[in-house]
């Protein structure tokens, strides 16, 4: 493995969501963060807002959720995606 951080932001086709793929130098995981881009139809009202503002000061994450998968996983993730 090169000695260099790996990451690549893929949008989804509808254009609200994202995937965030990171793989740090020297490990062996892979890091999949689900971003909601925020072209979303859902309206946020104030309340739903400062619970994401919250969430966002609290944990430094804006991402609806994280994968971290381990060479194992990495493997049989990548023999989906060639399959397809």
């Amino acid at each position: 493995m090169a000695n260099k951080k790996i990451e690549e932001f893929i949008a989804c086709s509808c254009a609200s969501e994202g995937l965030y793929v990171v793989r740090h130098a020297g490990e062996e995981e892979l890091y999949l963060s689900f971003f909601s881009q925020g072209i979303n139809p859902k309206r946020f009202n104030w309340k739903d807002k400062l619970r994401y503002i919250w969430n966002v000061l609290k944990n430094s994450k804006p991402f609806e959720d994280e994968l971290v998968l381990n060479k194992h996983s990495v493997a049989k993730l990548k023999k989906i995606l060639n399959k397809i």
